[in-house]
């Protein structure tokens, strides 16, 4: 299952492009789809705390915060997901500002064409198995070499499957804090 985030500030792109991902009749398919959106970056970032995914999409302009803030934060939360950012201004600052700062691994201008895009979102998603897959077999070797433990490694697995779950906040009197 791909699990997909999408945050455009307008609801009728987010719509557009929801259909597009979620349609397996025009090539290529993206591999088992479940798409959520937001029109909020705050309200998207608020459910990557406890929600993985493998691939955020967003809008540039935003009027809560630009798509390279957004992106940025999210790759702090989930820094194996994949980003793509979407936008129909050139402003090269901001965007090379997403690549630097937010890692983004594509940029798309709108309007989009649905096939290059959906092209665009399958390579994303492979190239992200990979790099899972490299870090993981990384962790293995170093697992063996004894230069990881295996807790680490554990912790490393757990951290991918449910980003944060290996963070723990303290409070001052060295209690344990819970986000509720």
């Amino acid at each position: 299952m791909a699990k997909l985030l999408i945050v455009d500030d307008e609801q009728n792109v987010l719509n557009a492009l929801r259909r597009m991902c979620l349609n397996r009749d025009a090539a290529p398919a993206i591999p088992d789809p479940d798409v959520t959106t937001f029109t909020s970056p705050v309200q998207a970032l608020e459910y990557l705390r406890d929600h993985p995914v493998d691939l955020v999409i967003s809008d540039f302009r935003m009027p809560e915060m630009d798509g390279a803030s957004f992106l940025t934060q999210a790759r702090e939360l989930q820094p194996y997901s994949a980003r793509i950012i979407i936008s129909a201004y050139t402003d090269i600052d901001g965007i090379m500002r997403a690549i630097n700062d937010a890692g983004i691994f594509q940029f798309v201008s709108k309007p989009w064409n649905d096939h290059d895009l959906k092209t665009a979102i399958v390579q994303v998603l492979a190239h992200r198995a990979l790099l899972v897959e490299n870090h993981q077999l990384a962790n293995e070797v170093r697992r063996q070499r004894g230069l990881i433990s295996k807790q680490q490694q554990e912790l490393d697995r757990l951290e991918l499957e449910s980003p944060g779950i290996t963070r723990v906040r303290w409070s001052e009197d060295g209690g344990v804090l819970l986000e509720l």
